[in-house]
């Protein structure tokens, strides 16, 4: 009888009972199970590739991309092992046999596959002229626009290009893709741990000049005959351009937090600012889509060959294309005819003035026609202001002068009658 009591007070005291009725595997007795792939397709007969890119389209994780090879002389697949998922697609594709892959595994613990690397497209709303051919090029109607610029639906885009292929202006729409956000996300980890090591070391060499006090305020003393030049030339140096102002371009922000970790200070991703009493420079290597942007930005046309020219025999004068140019300072209104003009060195060739004419009085020719039409009205208009400028003087001159005689005939009069 003992026996058996002591038996039930140890099925008991060690939860025998529970784990019996209860029976789940110890988590800490299990071993993950080893993870496998094939190894990656090979381009086994480089010699017999005929450069078609067929494996590259049938690739569905964008894993082959066709690059140069100086030895054949010709395009070649390059193959991203970090992407491909072995399924085989492009040796099925290839007409000629160049691929191949073999039953070999190979262990990828610890090792994930890369993200496929999609292109994303953004428009950046600094070098936009919001002439809408994108949008309507667009053939998914991945394009809209708000009160300020046009902008691309992320979830609609299916990456044709054809808003890049119409858009006028160099770089206005910009690309990126997976590949260069990792680079990107390297280097910032890279940047900040590099920036928290200098940190660690400079908050130690504070705790060991807190030793010191005495020689720091004897510096401090012999300094203080020169603070002012000192704050003359900081502030001189701190003082910048509303052009060399950084600034971020609200459009092309991804909110991928690069800038923030490399300068936690100087900039503020909740109000887009930046803050120029702490803002590094680092933050521009590091963001993947030049959002982080200092100086000014410069719109350049794709197409320079040809311009647009108002033809002034047709032209009624509305204005309407000088209120739809979305580029400042290319058309303007000349002073001697008072008919618009068109400055080719900014044009950027989106034909927006063109269609919005209501008496087609917009044509496109050479552009050295252009440039001559431009420049004689601009020597012109030139020429009246500098011909005002000097009537203004006059005028002010003569009237000054004018004056002066009537105050000394109103003198002179006065002391005759007395």
């Amino acid at each position: 009888m003992s026996s058996s009591l002591w038996y039930l007070y140890e099925f008991v005291r060690k939860k025998w009972i529970s784990n019996f009725t209860c029976a789940k595997t110890d988590v800490e007795s299990t071993i993950p199970q080893k993870r496998y792939r094939k190894i990656p397709v090979m381009v086994e007969l480089p010699e017999k590739c005929i450069s078609c890119g067929a494996c590259a389209g049938a690739c569905p994780c964008f894993a082959i991309e066709m690059v140069k090879n100086d030895e054949y002389n010709k395009e070649l697949p390059v193959i991203d092992d970090d992407s491909c998922i072995t399924c085989a697609l492009c040796v099925e594709s290839c007409p000629t046999g160049v691929l191949d892959i073999g039953t070999v595994k190979e262990d990828t613990d610890g090792r994930a596959f890369s993200v496929p690397k999609y292109t994303n497209l953004i428009i950046d709303e600094e070098l936009c002229v919001n002439c809408g051919l994108c949008k309507n090029a667009c053939p998914v109607d991945a394009i809209d626009y708000n009160e300020k610029t046009h902008y691309i639906i992320d979830n609609d885009c299916i990456e044709c290009m054809e808003c890049i292929k119409v858009c006028p202006v160099k770089d206005a729409i910009k690309t990126y893709d997976e590949k260069l956000l990792k680079e990107k996300f390297d280097k910032t980890q890279y940047l900040k741990y590099d920036r928290l090591t200098k940190l660690d070391n400079f908050n130690e060499d504070i705790e060991d000049g807190k030793n010191n006090n005495s020689d720091n305020n004897i510096d401090n003393n012999s300094n203080d005959n020169n603070n002012g030049d000192m704050d003359a030339d900081t502030t001189a140096d701190i003082t910048m351009n509303n052009e060399d102002m950084p600034r971020i371009v609200k459009s092309l922000c991804i909110r991928c937090y690069n800038c923030v970790d490399v300068c936690p200070d100087g900039v503020d991703l909740d109000n887009y600012t930046v803050n120029t009493d702490s803002w590094e420079d680092i933050c521009l290597a590091v963001c993947p889509t030049t959002a982080m942007r200092i100086g000014a930005v410069e719109k350049i046309s794709k197409i320079t060959d040809k311009c647009y020219i108002v033809n002034e025999d047709a032209c009624i004068g509305c204005r309407i294309c000088y209120k739809v140019c979305g580029v400042d300072d290319t058309i303007n209104i000349s002073s001697e005819t008072r008919m618009p003009y068109i400055n080719p060195k900014l044009c950027v060739r989106c034909g927006l003035c063109y269609n919005e004419c209501p008496v087609n009085a917009i044509d496109l020719t050479d552009t050295k026609i252009v440039e001559n039409t431009c420049e004689v009205r601009k020597a012109k208009d030139e020429f009246r202001n500098v011909i005002r400028q000097d009537l203004d003087e006059f005028s002010k001159k003569y009237l000054a002068s004018k004056l002066e005689i009537n105050k000394t005939m109103e003198k002179t009069i006065n002391k005759s009658i007395t």
